[in-house]
């Protein structure tokens, strides 16, 4: 699965279309990218001023040659490579790691939409074991600027409401120990568009100041020095990222994608079907050859003894005489010459004194 060589696109995966499956991001240039949906692992390459948006990964998640975007990403591990002026709104269960990149800006996941709390458990996240302010920079030097920036405040929640899925969630605490909380939407989604929601100031934290707003995803969404958080609602930006809902109250291109599934399944066990059936039948064929090969041997073997049993084997005649060294000496031939010119005689004499004595002469 992956999204390509794409400029200008709002792309989206809704919950259900990856369940668990690996993802690419490649190639993409001002486009607007959401994963709200679990997956095994996820790389990001050569993006350039792009908005992306990365439900749970149980594995890792990269980032490799990226440029100038805006990133919310949850996974077990984080690493960019060669990135630069990129900020990351992380939750990464393991330190996460830069390596030849600079102006990089890190904050704490800020991202909600529906499901997201079944998508962490889904890709065995904990979302109280928040590693993201850990920074391991492996280009960092002695003496120079660093390459990243940690904004340690609470970042404005970055939300992706859909319709028929529920309300936005986000199990992940903010740097400051504060739950994201469910604001009411003080825009409701269109009959002909889909739109991010703005919505209304969460309620205050424990020490009165209200929490951060949670809307649209601001131009900075990562503010610099994490010193500017909104204080007031966030204008409705539309996406055009989907279709109205369907009527059954399934979205179409949900219903569209569990078709093409179904096909694909359909398809896989028919050729399976097929690729059995060819199978067994290869099978029934090389058995029934292999019996057959046995049961010959066999019976040639047990026709090769009884002739030899009855002294017939090879056209040769049996044993004659009336007692045992005669039939002995009537299975050999005197008139053979030895190759090498033995001499037979003594032996002969033997033989022939053993036939007229009945028995062996004794030893001297």
């Amino acid at each position: 699965m992956d999204f390509a060589d794409l400029k200008g696109e709002t792309l989206v995966r809704a919950p259900g279309s990856i369940n668990g499956e690996s993802f690419a991001i490649k190639n993409l240039e001002e486009c607007s990218v959401f994963i709200l949906d679990y997956s095994s692992e996820v790389e990001v390459s050569n993006c350039t001023n792009c908005q992306i948006f990365i439900g749970p990964v149980d594995g890792p998640a990269i980032f490799t040659d990226c440029t100038n975007c805006q990133v919310a990403v949850a996974s077990h591990t984080f690493k960019a490579n060669n990135c630069s002026n990129c900020e990351f709104g992380l939750y990464t269960s393991t330190h996460p790691a830069l390596q030849g990149s600079s102006g990089i800006r890190i904050a704490c996941w800020a991202g909600a939409y529906p499901q997201l709390s079944q998508h962490f458990a889904a890709a065995n996240l904990d979302p109280a074991a928040n590693q993201w302010n850990k920074v391991y920079d492996a280009s960092a030097e002695e003496g120079a600027d660093p390459n990243f920036q940690l904004v340690t405040e609470q970042t404005p929640y970055w939300e992706v409401p859909l319709d028929n899925f529920g309300a936005c969630e986000n199990p992940v605490p903010g740097p400051d120990g504060q739950l994201y909380q469910a604001a009411t939407p003080t825009a409701a989604v269109a009959a002909d568009e889909f739109t991010f929601e703005t919505a209304a100031p969460a309620a205050p934290a424990e020490n009165g100041t209200p929490a951060a707003v949670a809307g649209a995803i601001p131009d900075d969404f990562l503010a610099a020095g994490g010193e500017h958080i909104p204080s007031q609602d966030v204008d409705t930006v539309p996406s055009g990222m989907l279709e109205p809902a369907a009527a059954s109250g399934e979205h179409p291109r949900v219903t569209a994608a569990k078709q093409r599934l179904q096909q694909r399944l359909k398809d896989q066990a028919q050729q399976e079907a097929e690729s059995k059936s060819g199978i067994k039948a290869a099978a029934g064929q090389y058995l029934e050859s292999f019996y057959e090969r046995r049961n010959k041997s066999k019976e040639d073997r047990i026709r090769a003894q009884r002739e030899a049993l009855e002294g017939k084997g090879n056209g040769e005649h049996g044993p004659e005489g009336a007692n045992q060294w005669e039939r002995i000496i009537s299975m050999i031939d005197f008139n053979l010459t030895r190759p090498n010119g033995s001499d037979l005689s003594r032996f002969k004499s033997v033989l022939f004194t053993a036939k007229s004595k009945g028995g062996l002469p004794a030893a001297a």
